[in-house]
């Protein structure tokens, strides 16, 4: 294989040893990437593992909104696809070298072969899976946070629409909130919460299952479009 992996190896995270150099040069492809190519597209069959050997890749991914967003980036030593390589996924994102790159890529029946052999690649593996697993749990959490906000805030414009002024009362019914928008009572104070710290409505009080504040129309429509635009 005409690329001299050794000269890399001080670019990884962590330290490989010299067998699973040997591993990489013997068992998989290298491929060299130019900024803005795409590696893999979300949606992709995984049908192999790539470890990054020199340069940064971006991490995208397509929110319900339709709009691109950046998730993460990784850099050398990074592996990627080993997930669907054990639960037989699609690509869950896509993989954008953010600028030039050399990638070791593998067949997946390959990198499985290679596990036994190489511990420090299975220690990545363990802690590539359980990082990764922390991170979809936070985005998932985030993503119902921005639609409970998203909801909330449409469900405020639409009971302000009709009055008049910068400053309009509204009125909203705690138990009817609840179940159309489908939130508990907890979430619905942390989006009011939040709506207050971007004063967007004023000081709320809650009386006799109601929650009654001032919304500023205006501003929260502006708030809820950069939201849905910014991912």
């Amino acid at each position: 294989m005409e690329y001299d992996l050794y000269s890399q190896i001080e670019s990884f995270n962590t330290k490989l040893t010299m067998n699973t150099l040997q591993f990489l040069m013997q068992h998989g492809e290298m491929k060299k990437f130019s900024k803005g190519d795409v590696i893999c597209r979300e949606g992709d069959a995984s049908e192999s593992v790539y470890i990054i050997v020199d340069g940064v890749a971006r991490v995208e991914k397509i929110d319900p909104f339709g709009n691109v967003n950046t998730i993460a980036t990784v850099k050398s030593g990074a592996l990627i696809g080993e997930m669907g390589v054990f639960l037989n996924m699609k690509r869950s994102a896509t993989l954008v070298a953010h600028k030039d790159m050399t990638m070791a890529e593998f067949t997946n029946q390959n990198f499985i072969n290679a596990l036994p052999k190489t511990p420090d690649i299975t220690v990545r593996l363990l802690k590539s899976m359980a990082d990764k697993i922390n991170m979809i749990n936070q985005k998932y959490t985030d993503l119902l946070l921005k639609n409970s906000i998203l909801m909330i805030g449409l469900y405020v414009l639409s009971l302000a629409e009709g009055k008049t002024g910068a400053e309009r009362e509204v009125r909203l019914q705690i138990p009817v909130v609840l179940k159309q928008v489908g939130i508990s009572a907890k979430r619905l104070k942390s989006v009011l919460n939040i709506f207050l710290r971007n004063q967007l409505i004023g000081k709320w009080k809650t009386n006799q299952g109601e929650v009654v504040f001032k919304v500023k129309p205006g501003e929260l429509r502006g708030f809820l479009k950069g939201l849905s635009a910014g991912g």
